[in-house]
């Protein structure tokens, strides 16, 4: 995501939404990282916030971030748990809808380099492809 970033952020606005911890170690199926960092599931936005800094100090991301509240708005306006991608052009639609992570992470971050790729190119934001 940083490379996507450092490559496109002169024609793109790009913001990470970090949002409920999808696999904290009080989860019923914790993930390495939150065991390893100790990482609850947030109980206030405070903690919530705190996560966020370490995780962005540690990923050494430069991308502006955004922390969901505690009522999860965004997470549920976008279905974003456990994470997903999203390329939203200047009218408000939608250039990119990525899968799911994990597994739809990856097509995701290949989607919007390429649509990312050809509005540098063409200055014309391209159409979300037909399923």
């Amino acid at each position: 995501m940083e490379k996507l970033y450092q490559d496109y952020k002169d024609i793109a606005e790009f913001r990470i939404v970090y949002i409920s911890e999808a696999h904290a170690i009080d989860d019923r199926r914790p993930v390495p990282y939150a065991i390893e960092k100790g990482i609850k599931e947030h109980k206030t936005y405070g903690e919530r916030c705190s996560v966020a800094q370490t995780l962005i100090d540690e990923g050494k991301l430069t991308i502006p971030s955004i922390i969901d509240k505690m009522d999860n708005q965004v997470d549920t306006a976008y279905d974003a748990h456990p994470n997903r991608l999203f390329l939203v052009r200047k009218d408000g639609r939608l250039g990119v809808a990525g899968g799911l992570g994990p597994r739809g992470w990856k097509p995701s971050m290949e989607q919007a380099q390429k649509w990312l790729a050809q509005y540098k190119k063409t200055g014309i934001e391209p159409e979300l492809p037909k399923k």
